[in-house]
């Protein structure tokens, strides 16, 4: 278990609605108070809320303002140790259990939850309320509320029910919409798990409790709540469900964790046409599993990764390129965190963010060669140029439209990429012009491959050096010594520093060399 230091004091009390009125008997008498969790900026919940509470009879109730997925709490948990981090999985332990929908990394909003629902308990146990019902933001009480109110109070009066001050228990009460909702005439509560965050009540000593047994933020804050954290006896779910929610069941609302399709279906559904194709986007950009692969070999393009991945190849290793191998990826792209890879062939291939791995590669290539393939391809690939010049722009600040020549862009991008891909402190760089000696020895040493790669014979013949674009094979720019000399200083200073940092001699001297 990770030795987390105590939750910190966070003032955390709730934003109370103006002047009200008492809630109905039947809340009252169960519960001293209610709180709302709900983001400080989600207006079109809380306006819910404001119409949907008080037609059930809950006119005295509380906001509790979450926290954010951007907000320094969130860095601050991780940086402390206190998050599972991947890999593994915080779910079951393993690299990949195969499922394609599996949430197996803690991701930003699944924190700020947790943190979230840290502050909460800690305002109960603090409190001067014993019982409080905790509803979320998008939470739909149903018709049958009454009647399950009514045989939640004759439970607790009779002692079948422990939801009483001075003890820890938990009440579940609402979950994702389903056939519990619909049996609303049989009333019953057990020890099974259902995971009710949307609708639940605990006593003072239940909050208490939670923070007395929390050991860091190692999985959901509803499985800690509702599964992990109680002893027997603790926690009860109590049916039917007089509860559901309008994000996850029906997608009237968006979800602040993981975007749902039911919310396109409702975005089609009522006409909004906009904000359905803004959801798709939404929905494709989404990450909640992450994949681990041993290798990540990532270049400027036009510079050796689809070389790199083809000797993989021929050494055992399934390393795809521009797509997820069982061994690894080789993309240029995976220099950097995107939202969307404009040439990924797969899935996992669209963003670096959805990746964890073990060595970095780098294969580097001749500023006399790459620069005219470069430019070539910054002309014919607009996306390409594109995608280097946005992250270039973001990581580096430098834009390559303000450089006056294709060559100089041509230039500075590769320089630009090779020093993001420097400050990840790869594990190996290697020349793609060199014999591969120093990758296969890499690979061996690393035990992705067998001694016995040794005696393979590799060919090290150029892979896709005449490029087609759009179907149709462009002529390379010629470049004389002249055209390198003419490069502004601080653009030389840039190549001077890339021939001293891979033992390449300045590209002019070669130039001069070969029209000699």
């Amino acid at each position: 278990m990770l030795k987390i230091r105590p939750v910190p004091a966070v003032p955390a009390d709730p934003v109370p609605t103006p002047a009200p009125q008492p809630n109905a008997p039947a809340w009252a008498a169960l519960f001293d108070a209610v709180v709302v969790v709900s983001l400080p900026g989600s207006a079109d919940r809380r306006a819910h809320i404001a119409r949907h509470l008080p037609a059930a009879g809950i006119h005295d109730y509380s906001f509790f303002d979450a926290t954010a997925a951007d907000d320094p709490a969130v860095a601050a948990a991780h940086a402390r140790g206190e998050v599972a981090s991947f890999p593994s999985c915080f779910r079951c332990g393993g690299f990949d259990c195969g499922r394609a929908d599996c949430n197996n990394v803690l991701i930003p909003p699944q924190v700020a939850t947790f943190i979230t629902y840290l502050r909460l308990w800690q305002h109960i146990a603090q409190g001067t309320a014993r019982r409080v019902l905790v509803l979320e933001d998008d939470v739909h009480l149903h018709a049958h509320t009454g009647g399950v109110l009514a045989w939640m109070a004759e439970a607790v009066a009779q002692g079948t029910l422990p939801f009483v001050p001075g003890r820890p228990c938990l009440l579940r009460l609402g979950w994702a919409r389903c056939a519990d909702h619909e049996a609303t005439t049989l009333h019953r509560a057990d020890e099974g798990v259902q995971m009710a965050n949307p609708c639940h009540a605990l006593t003072r000593e239940y909050a208490a409790a939670l923070l007395q047994r929390y050991r860091g933020i190692v999985h959901t804050a509803d499985e800690y709540q509702h599964r992990l954290a109680p002893l027997p006896g603790e926690a009860w779910t109590v049916y039917p469900p007089m509860a559901s929610e309008l994000s996850w069941s029906d997608g009237v609302f968006a979800s602040t964790i993981h975007p749902k399709t039911v919310r396109l279906q409702h975005l089609r559904a009522i006409g909004d046409h906009a904000g359905a194709a803004q959801h798709e986007q939404v929905l494709r950009q989404h990450i909640k599993k992450k994949h681990f692969r041993p290798l990540l070999v990532a270049g400027h393009p036009r510079c050796g990764t689809g070389y790199a991945a083809q000797l993989c190849g021929q050494l055992g290793l399934d390393v795809g390129h521009e797509q997820l191998g069982r061994d690894g990826i080789s993309s240029w792209m995976f220099a950097v965190d995107a939202d969307d890879n404009p040439y990924a062939l797969d899935a996992a291939a669209r963003t670096r963010r959805a990746l964890a791995w073990k060595h970095l590669v780098v294969p580097v290539r001749d500023l006399a060669t790459a620069a005219p393939s470069v430019m070539r391809d910054s002309e014919h690939a607009p996306p390409s140029y594109a995608f280097r010049r946005q992250h270039i722009l973001r990581l580096t600040g430098l834009d390559l439209d303000t450089l006056a020549t294709p060559l100089e862009r041509a230039v500075r991008s590769v320089t630009s990429w090779m020093r993001i891909l420097l400050a990840q402190q790869p594990a190996l760089w290697f020349r793609i012009e060199d014999p591969p000696e120093a990758l296969r020895e890499f690979l061996i040493q690393a035990a992705l491959c067998g001694a016995e790669a040794r005696a393979v014979v590799l060919d090290t013949a150029a892979v896709n050096a005449d490029k087609p674009y759009q179907g149709v094979r462009r002529p390379k720019p010629g470049l004389d010594a002249a055209a390198w000399r003419a490069l502004p200083a601080d653009t030389q200073a840039e190549i001077q520093w890339y021939c001293a940092t891979f033992g390449y001699p300045h590209p002019a001297l070669q130039a001069e060399a070969c029209a000699a």
